[in-house]
């Protein structure tokens, strides 16, 4: 399975990413101060962020093996298999145990959970540069920087400063978990702003199928759509549910049910418990009271998550900052129901920080890499993270609500 970082690394990455997050409060600061946006601003903030990323884009993922499984489901995929049916356990062969790639499969048990657009990625890298960790990295890395560019158009079509961009483009979750871990998450966020700039003009169907292509890279993108139905709801749940059929439709005939390959077992499973804040103390109550306090609780979550999702959809959002306010709440609603949260889930979050820069959600966004700490501290000590990560992050988020109205 995939090694925890030693801890030489460990301590290595919580310097770095408190000096970068040091360094992105300060420019920050004087970037929203100024609110300059002259090419000398903008080229200065891009030239850093593409540096800091070249700078991790060769380093090995020591936080996460996730990027492992993209390059064998893309093997699995050339060699016309189906990781929907399949999960690497399943070849047992000696070669085949003995592989590194194998050896680096943290779910070796599992079959894969990644949408069909994320598969059709997998093999282009495969097919143009092989089997290699900084090409699945660069192509992560390509779709973080059109994020970057699409932020900024996004900014200027909303009246912003494009330099604000800085709070996303510094970001050190953005740095370290798509140039250093290159995480998938990052082709979704540009379909995510696609969406959203889309809707800003109009453009119905069109965020619609921004949104389906962003469901069809990683799943979660279709919590947001509550959020973007109003009045003009029909061309958007048309585009989005159109573009989502159309990119599982080749795959059922050979995939039947089991196209969510290891989703519904992932979502079962008593013991995907990880880094929970609220749900946290909702196991630990039900626990009083049940011996099955993971199951009880998860479907309370669920239950809570989707009476959200249908309060936010019987209300309307007729202006781009109310549909920002309106994303912000199923992030929050996410985020405190789930029992899984691992610091990259939140990165689709952070871009949208620099059009309403929420202080509860920048410290959030920073304190989640804690949680890294987890795999290597006891118990009682992942109780006094937990609450260093979501205490600050709970008071501000109300104290926001009593007293600031997103500009």
């Amino acid at each position: 399975p995939f090694p925890v970082p030693r801890l030489e690394y460990r301590l290595v990455f919580c310097v770095l990413f408190l000096l970068l997050f040091s360094l992105l409060l300060a420019a920050s600061w004087l970037v929203f101060r100024s609110a300059r946006d002259d090419a000398w601003t903008l080229g200065l903030i891009l030239g850093f962020a593409i540096l800091f990323r070249l700078m991790l884009l060769p380093t090995p993922p020591v936080l996460s093996g996730d990027i492992y499984r993209y390059i064998w489901d893309a093997r699995i995929l050339a060699s016309g298999g189906n990781p929907y049916l399949s999960a690497p356990a399943d070849f047992d062969s000696p070669e085949v145990k003995m592989d590194p790639l194998y050896l680096h499969q943290n779910r070796p048990f599992a079959r894969t959970i990644y949408p069909p657009l994320a598969q059709a990625a997998f093999r282009v890298v495969r097919a143009v540069g092989g089997e290699r960790v900084i090409t699945m990295k660069a192509l992560m890395l390509l779709g973080d920087l059109t994020s970057i560019l699409i932020l900024m158009h996004l900014l200027r079509s909303l009246g912003l400063p494009r330099s604000r961009v800085i709070l996303y483009a510094w970001h050190p979750l953005a740095v370290f978990e798509v140039a250093g871990s290159g995480h998938v998450d990052a082709l979704a966020i540009p379909f995510i702003l696609l969406a959203v700039l889309a809707w800003q003009r109009g453009m119905d169907a069109a965020a619609g199928v921004a949104l389906g292509a962003a469901a069809l890279i990683k799943i979660y993108p279709i919590l947001l759509l509550p959020a973007f139905l109003g009045r003009r709801r029909w061309p958007l749940l048309l585009g989005c549910g159109a573009t989502v059929l159309l990119g599982y439709l080749p795959l059922l005939p050979g995939t039947g049910w089991q196209i969510l390959g290891h989703l519904p077992r992932y979502l079962a499973d008593p013991y995907e418990v990880f880094n929970p804040s609220l749900m946290g103390l909702v196991i630990f109550l039900v626990s009083r009271l049940s011996t099955a306090p993971v199951f009880w609780a998860s479907w309370m979550g669920r239950a809570a998550l989707l009476g959200t999702l249908v309060w936010i959809v019987r209300r309307e959002a007729g202006d781009p900052q109310a549909l920002l306010a309106r994303i912000f709440v199923v992030a929050t609603t996410a985020t405190l129901l789930t029992l899984t949260l691992h610091p990259w889930y939140l990165l689709w979050i952070v871009p949208f920080l620099a059009i309403q820069p929420r202080p509860a959600w920048i410290y959030l966004s920073v304190a989640v890499a804690l949680s890294y700490a987890f795999y290597v501290v006891a118990p009682s000590t992942r109780i006094l993270i937990g609450v260093l990560e979501y205490l600050p992050f709970l008071l501000l988020f109300w104290w926001s609500v009593l007293h600031i109205r997103p500009r």
